[in-house]
């Protein structure tokens, strides 16, 4: 028992070590120094809740002699972003090329093993990313798929198409539809799997919202509060957020009532989505991103304008959650939320193509999924 405590102190004071290295922005010392103490990469979490983490308190506590710098670490950390201070930069990790000429859209499997896609070769184009493989389904929309969305926690995934249908899919069988959903008077242009019912809803262009339950295979009930995006509220599924023009509008998912509208941006909304907690949005038009706090009863807390550049995609980074990854005109850019203020890292590069109109996060393995014409590229 006294060898097991000695062992469990000396590995916290080298974590303590480490983390204080990072922290202070010595990169390279801290990986040095993790290699030669045989360091495990998986920092505890009381090492890791930045900024108020336990090196924060105990360096901060110790007061202000000459003789001591731990006011100005603390500093540093309050001042800082972590991704700055991990010096973290998008590093491309795979690419899978479909015969497709244009996939408009893509998701993660909650596990982060999948991606699925569509555009306008039809047919879903699925990539798993621990064996590099990837292939089309056997059955095929009759035009263009629209949006794709994974159920949160399984295989099957949905797509939504300019031929008025749903088709629901098992990423693990490909070689057969599921079932699809027929009612819809226009092109099907989003849906999303509701993430605590068996339930999937769909907005077509004449903003009409279709729920679908996935047990009894029929219609459930409809709305006219639709528009080109819908995405349910992780984690509860209490919400559901609809961008339709330049609006976005926040639903009681049960009663389709209206909670909040969203107003401030002037050009059409692209692209949406929710912070983990479900507390936030982010959206984005062509000449800006507007994020949005529920909390604070939909107010806009956060502004940035594209500057001349066109905005395509964004979703929040899997590992930095006040980060967002924006995709526009070849290239991507980070955007760092601090403070009510918005600081820019470009994360540029040529393997985005010519636009990134397909943008996917997971959190499960900090991966991130683009999409330029027939390509889908992962990113770590």
């Amino acid at each position: 028992m006294v060898g097991s405590t000695v062992f469990t102190l000396h590995a916290n004071f080298d974590n303590f070590i480490s983390d204080y290295l990072k922290k202070s922005g010595f990169l390279n010392t801290a990986e040095s120094f993790e290699n030669e103490a045989r360091i495990m990469r998986v920092i505890p979490p009381e090492f890791d809740h930045y900024p108020r983490g336990t090196l924060y308190d105990v360096w901060s506590d110790r007061g202000s002699s000459s003789q001591n710098q731990a006011p100005n670490v603390a500093a540093i950390i309050d001042t800082t972003p972590r991704i700055i201070r991990e010096g973290y930069s998008i590093q491309h990790f795979s690419r899978f090329e479909s015969d497709q000429r244009l996939i408009l859209s893509c998701d993660f499997s909650s596990d982060g093993k999948i991606v699925a896609s569509g555009g306008t070769g039809m047919k879903p184009f699925i990539c798993y990313i621990e064996t590099r493989q990837s292939v089309t389904t056997s059955e095929a929309h009759s035009l263009s798929i629209l949006d794709v969305r994974f159920k949160p926690g399984s295989t099957m995934f949905a797509t939504s198409s300019a031929d008025k249908t749903v088709k629901v899919w098992d990423a693990n069988r490909p070689a057969r539809l599921l079932f699809s959903f027929v009612g819809h008077n226009a092109s099907v242009r989003s849906l999303d799997f509701n993430p605590l019912k068996e339930t999937l809803c769909s907005s077509d262009n004449y903003d009409e919202i279709k729920v679908w339950d996935l047990n009894r295979k029929c219609n459930i009930a409809s709305s006219m509060e639709g528009g080109s995006i819908v995405r349910f509220q992780p984690g509860s599924g209490t919400l559901l957020a609809v961008a339709k023009r330049n609006v976005t509008t926040i639903l009681d998912s049960k009663s389709m009532g209206v909670k909040y509208r969203l107003q401030g941006h002037t050009k059409n909304i692209r692209s949406l989505c929710w912070s983990a907690s479900g507390k936030t949005i982010a959206s984005i038009s062509d000449d800006d991103v507007r994020v949005w706090s529920l909390s604070l009863d939909g107010q806009c807390t956060y502004e940035y304008p594209s500057k001349g550049n066109m905005f395509a995609s964004v979703v929040f980074h899997p590992r930095h959650r006040n980060v967002l990854v924006v995709g526009g005109f070849q290239w991507m850019e980070l955007l760092i939320l601090e403070n009510g203020q918005i600081r820019c890292i470009s994360a540029f590069s040529s393997r985005c193509g010519k636009s990134v109109p397909g943008l996917a996060a997971c959190t499960e393995n900090e991966s991130i999924a683009t999409t330029h014409k027939s390509v889908v590229n992962i990113w770590k």
